[in-house]
């Protein structure tokens, strides 16, 4: 059981940047991770700015630039920034009668994969602009998608960062294309979060109910804050009760990659410490006692999210932050106190 999580190891579909980390011995070392039972004291020791720039130079190459999404001007408009595109390999495509219609078939949106080997359990895509609402709600409704995780505001610092895709108020509902979305309630559960049920009917008459978790306390291009950790902890909570039970979660902040990817990167994870804990139960000398058993690659999990799609985790502080969390997480799960 323990060994189907991949430590480290290649990412399922395509790693350009495997091969780099395997042909060099201080990669493969950092790769490795870190045992939990050592992880406070270890991550002292890492130049975790370093890491990042690292991760950068495997991941931003050549290779990877021309698996991007090819360049058509018909399909300008649907990307909110020109330099975040999908990979060819992981991107969404939408289903629509004629098949070479690349505007209806086009979405700025990957599939990512789950640590334990599930392919596909996730989507990450942009905030959506005015000409993609009806084409992230037809991926809604194409991926039998049952949540929505929003990690920004509509608008920040006076800049536009998403689209409000769902009915304005509570029992309005929005008609786009053939899918009709009723805008059902709207929860505010603390702490910055709220959370609003849609349902959305198809021409044939089906419903389908779609839960929309919105985090407003995540500061554009930055990390949460520490005293956010308990936030942080409920959102995995709701998001890892559903992937774990086969229902595909989409996420999203403005571009898709910062925010989006930094809390992806804490699902992937927290599905290894949650495999864990199941593991040890409540006997935590078991992680003192064959530690090497009981690793955590904070490097090789980004890595691999980044083969994905482009520039996941997208700046040095958020990687840091994922840092920071895993121990926070590790001392709560394990009692490290």
């Amino acid at each position: 059981m323990l060994q189907s999580l991949q430590v480290e190891g290649r990412e399922i579909n395509q790693d350009y940047s495997y091969e780099w980390v395997m042909g060099n011995a201080d990669l493969i070392s950092i790769e490795k991770g870190i045992a939990i039972a050592e992880f406070s004291e270890q991550i002292q020791n890492r130049d975790q700015e370093m890491e990042f720039r690292i991760l950068r130079r495997l991941t931003e190459t050549q290779y990877h630039n021309d698996n991007l999404y090819d360049f058509n001007p018909d399909i300008l408009k649907l990307n909110r920034y020109s330099n975040i595109i999908p990979f060819k390999h992981s991107i969404v495509k939408l289903k629509c009668d004629e098949e070479e219609n690349l505007k209806e078939s086009y979405i700025n949106a990957d599939y990512i994969n789950l640590i334990n080997g599930k392919e596909k359990m996730m989507i990450a895509t942009q905030g959506p602009v005015c000409q993609t609402i009806g084409h992230f709600w037809r991926m809604i409704s194409q991926e039998n998608v049952t949540l929505i995780v929003m990690l920004c505001n509509l608008k920040e610092n006076g800049k536009a960062q998403c689209e409000q895709y769902w009915p304005k108020n509570i029992g309005d509902n929005l008609l786009i294309g053939n899918i009709t979305i009723n805008f059902d309630s709207q929860e505010d559960i603390g702490n910055n979060i709220i959370k609003r049920i849609l349902k959305i009917q198809e021409q044939n008459g089906e419903e389908k109910q779609v839960s929309q978790i919105q985090w407003c306390g995540w500061p554009d291009q930055g990390a949460p804050n520490h005293n956010d950790f308990n936030t942080i902890k409920e959102l995995l909570s709701q998001i890892l009760d559903r992937v774990l039970n086969d229902q595909k979660v989409v996420f999203h902040c403005s571009a898709g990659v910062g925010r989006t990817g930094t809390l992806i990167s804490l699902v992937n994870l927290m599905i290894i410490l949650t495999t864990y804990k199941s593991y040890i139960g409540n006997d935590y000398t078991k992680i003192y006692q064959n530690p090497d058993q009981f690793r955590i690659s904070i490097f090789g999990v980004v890595r691999r999210l980044r083969e994905q799609r482009w520039g996941m985790v997208h700046h040095s502080e958020q990687y840091q932050y994922v840092y920071k969390f895993i121990d926070e997480a590790i001392k709560y799960m394990f009692q490290q106190q």
